[in-house]
């Protein structure tokens, strides 16, 4: 997990200039998320576990909705900035480092609710690595608890094999920010090496931020079968139109 340690401690300062207008974003994703797990895990404040929660995105957005969220992830710079996140949008939450392989060891549950969103589980290459990673998340969990996590639509990605993202640009102090990731896929189409690029063109200037990492495509079947070897008999699938989410979520249970 080096690679991904690094990939976000390195891309943590600048992790907001993705997006237009990533303040904007945490709202949008707290307004689907609220819902959805009011839904999903009844109404009410719910113990929460972000356990990959970078900057703060969904982390930020399940504390606006009134949950009690403890947020970890791998990288500590991610972290330190979901902190300070957290505190310029007026939430108190509680914050820590953990591997997900091994964040049931650092983190006193049982909890509600715990999340790994936005395509943070394909960062696990390995089949033992996921599991292991599932595992922990079920021992936190509570007998009525649940656990949502999103991929990316890899079922489709791997019969098309895209060369990267649609090329973003968005307006930044009377100038342009460009954003791109490139896709290099492995020969065997079980993932890719990704390139992400943000330039930044102000006042004449130019100046490009280059930041590398990898994903497993991990396809439906081969994580509902994880989930079902880690403890969790049942999983289901909820596609964006029926989420309210931007990816497929998984919501599983324990057995």
């Amino acid at each position: 997990m080096h690679e991904t340690d690094k990939f976000y401690n390195d891309l943590a300062p600048y992790y907001h200039l993705m997006f237009e207008d990533w303040d904007a974003l945490v709202m949008r994703q707290s307004e689907a998320l609220g819902p959805l797990v009011a839904r999903l895990a009844g109404a009410g404040p719910k113990r929460v576990l972000d356990a990959t929660c970078g900057i703060g995105t969904q982390a930020i957005g399940l504390a606006l909705k009134g949950h009690k969220v403890a947020a970890y992830d791998l990288s500590p710079t991610a972290v330190a900035r979901a902190r300070r996140e957290a505190a310029r949008f007026g939430v108190e939450m509680t914050f820590g480092t953990a591997d997900l392989r091994e964040v049931d060891r650092g983190v006193t549950g049982p909890f509600d609710l715990v999340v790994s969103l936005d395509n943070a589980l394909p960062h696990l290459g390995r089949d033992e690595d996921l599991r292991q990673a599932l595992a922990a998340v079920r021992r936190l969990l509570g007998p009525d608890g649940l656990f949502l996590a999103s991929v990316r639509d890899y079922d489709r990605l791997r019969r098309e094999r895209p060369d990267g993202t649609l090329l973003a640009v968005y307006p930044e102090d009377g100038g342009e920010r460009r954003v791109q990731q490139t896709w290099d896929w492995w020969p065997d189409g079980e993932g890719y090496d990704f390139t992400l690029r943000i330039e930044r063109r102000r006042g004449g200037k130019s100046e490009t931020l280059v930041f590398t990492g990898r994903y497993r495509a991990l396809r439906r079947a081969e994580l509902t079968a994880a989930l079902e070897a880690s403890g969790f008999p049942d999983p289901t699938w909820l596609p964006p139109e029926e989420s309210g989410f931007f990816q497929p979520i998984v919501a599983a249970r324990p057995g």
